[in-house]
């Protein structure tokens, strides 16, 4: 039976992952800096360890791990609207990843399925895809067996992106875009996903790949199919300057007791780093799931959960 870690088991991509490494008769450890939820989704079947950023415990709590599946990350370099407390940098975030990679290798861990993102670049100027980079390179400066996974974003059940996008286009008639609008982005299905990190935790060659699903779209056309699916109406795309789609979205975000896209994300995205030319990895078309749930997505606002 393989002995299986997981990096932010209650998150949303790790639940999926969990849940997977249990259906095929992996023995699961949970190592996150978060409460176990109450009650438990997995029925007592995952060990719960600290994520502690020491590098002595953190070696204690990879012990007896063959595989590790790392998921940890921080979206935000600065705490978003409504956090209270201490905050993570991309920064710090680098250097608990190297840190952990370091604890897995010292561990006696035999491979490692790390999740990063579409196109990082060690000399971009946004931290996300600059902190991204330096993870990977460390990953592989490891030496140890590795696959490196570079999904888009995500969709399913509880996501946060697809289903606001049809929050907003429910109740407005128009919606704020940098131009130009050609800028692209190719979301996976979290299930597909989570199939896809473990088929690469069983294998034992390096790989370094995108994990996006097989449709992709112009941002702007994703946010018009979604307005025409859900809503019976294609949303007016108003083009303009980044700065000013930036206010408007911090000002709903007040309202909204969130942050919906920070100054690097929306960067990012206009920069078309969230686009893929790679052969898909998922085989769940999103087109098809808005379709099916046209009735119920974006019926609620879904925020960040809480750190």
């Amino acid at each position: 039976m393989m002995n299986a870690a997981v990096t932010g088991a209650w998150s949303y991509l790790g639940r999926y992952v969990v849940r997977e490494l249990l259906e095929r008769g992996a023995q699961v450890v949970s190592l996150s800096s978060r409460t176990p939820p109450d009650p438990d989704p997995f029925q007592g079947s995952v060990q719960a360890r600290p994520l502690r950023w020491d590098s002595a415990e953190l070696t204690a709590s990879l012990a007896g791990v063959d595989t590790l599946y790392n998921t940890y990350w921080v979206r935000h370099d600065r705490p978003p609207i409504g956090h209270r407390g201490p905050w993570t940098s991309h920064s710090e975030a680098v250097q608990n990843s190297c840190m952990l990679l370091d604890a897995a290798k010292a561990a006696g861990v035999q491979r490692i399925v790390h999740v990063s993102i579409t196109q990082p670049s060690a000399d971009s100027r946004l931290t996300y895809f600059r902190g991204k980079a330096q993870v990977e390179a460390h990953l592989r400066g490891t030496g140890l067996s590795h696959a490196i996974l570079r999904p888009s974003c995500f969709f399913g059940g509880g996501d946060i992106l697809i289903n606001n996008v049809a929050w907003a286009v429910r109740r407005m008639p128009f919606f704020p875009l940098p131009g130009p609008l050609d800028y692209r982005i190719r979301p996976m299905h979290v299930v597909d996903m989570a199939q896809a990190i473990c088929n690469w935790g069983e294998r034992e060659d390096n790989a370094t790949r995108d994990a996006c699903g097989p449709d992709q779209y112009r941002f702007a056309d994703l946010v018009r199919y979604i307005g025409h699916t859900v809503a019976g109406k294609e949303p007016r795309i108003l083009t303009l300057p980044t700065s000013v789609c930036l206010r408007l979205y911090q000002a709903a975000g007040l309202l909204l007791r969130d942050t919906i896209l920070s100054r690097a994300e929306l960067e990012g995205l206009s920069q078309d780093l969230l686009g893929s030319d790679e052969e898909p990895l998922g085989t769940t078309a999103l087109s098809e799931w808005v379709a099916r749930r046209a009735d119920t997505l974006g019926r609620e606002f879904h925020p960040e959960p809480p750190r």
